[in-house]
C-alpha cells in the first residue's frame, strides 16, 4: 500500500512540476513563427516558391502571417505555429 501511495504521489508531483515549468515559458512574437495556408497545389513557379518559403522559413508572427496572406490564392485558412528551437 505504501508503494502505491508513493508511486501516485510521485506521479502527481512530476505532473504538476512539468505543468508549472511549461506555464513559465514565454512565446516571443518577434521570431520563430511559421505560417502556412490550405491553398490548393501551386500551378506556377512563383506560387511553388512561395509555398516552399512558407513551409521552410521562420520570421516574426506579423511577417509570417502577412506573407501567407499575400500568397493565399484560394485558401480558406492560414495556420501559424511557433517553432521551438
Amino acid at each position: 500500500m505504501k508503494r502505491i501511495f508513493f508511486f501516485l504521489a510521485s506521479s502527481l508531483f512530476i505532473s504538476f512540476a512539468s505543468i508549472c515549468i511549461a506555464a513559465n515559458e514565454k512565446t516571443t512574437m518577434d521570431e520563430q513563427w511559421q505560417c502556412t495556408t490550405n491553398a490548393s497545389s501551386a500551378s506556377t513557379d512563383v506560387d511553388k516558391e512561395a509555398d516552399k518559403k512558407m513551409a521552410n522559413n521562420q520570421n516574426s508572427a506579423e511577417e509570417s502571417f502577412k506573407f501567407a496572406a499575400q500568397n493565399c490564392r484560394d485558401c480558406t485558412k492560414i495556420t501559424c505555429e511557433f517553432q521551438k528551437k
